[in-house]
């Protein structure tokens, strides 16, 4: 037979293998100057800015759209998180983090739009090996 392998992403902390890369921009970010981290998100990624903003002793504000369930909005804001809901969707979240994050000292972080959060990713593949 064959060997099969699991790499059970949704038992990391944040329950999404979002903390990989989101955390990895985070932490190379404090260590270009933010001090504030911008994060649009439709849940997984917020999750992950935030967990990753309370490790680093950071501060962080989320911007969903009105189409994020209320649990997820709950989750985020019992983490810590400043939470702005914004439109009815995800660009719209985002244009407001980009202004957001126009703001000294902070920092916009993508939900996954970055080559440091794909390197991030990448790093459940060392783990696998």
């Amino acid at each position: 037979g064959s060997h099969v392998y699991l790499k059970l992403e949704s038992l990391q902390n944040t329950g999404t293998f979002k903390m990989r890369g989101i955390g990895r921009l985070c932490q190379k970010a404090v260590s270009e100057g933010c001090t504030r981290f911008i994060c649009p998100s439709g849940g997984n990624a917020g999750l992950a800015a935030t967990f990753a903003a309370r490790q680093l002793k950071k501060s962080v504000t989320i911007c969903v759209p009105e189409s994020t369930p209320a649990v997820t909005r709950e989750k985020i804001q019992s983490q810590g998180a400043e939470l702005i809901v914004h439109g009815k969707a995800w660009d719209d979240a985002n244009e407001r983090a980009l202004e957001l994050a126009k703001q000294p000292d902070c920092c916009y972080i993508p939900p996954f739009d970055d080559p440091t959060i794909w390197e991030g990713h990448s790093s459940m593949i060392d783990e696998a090996k």
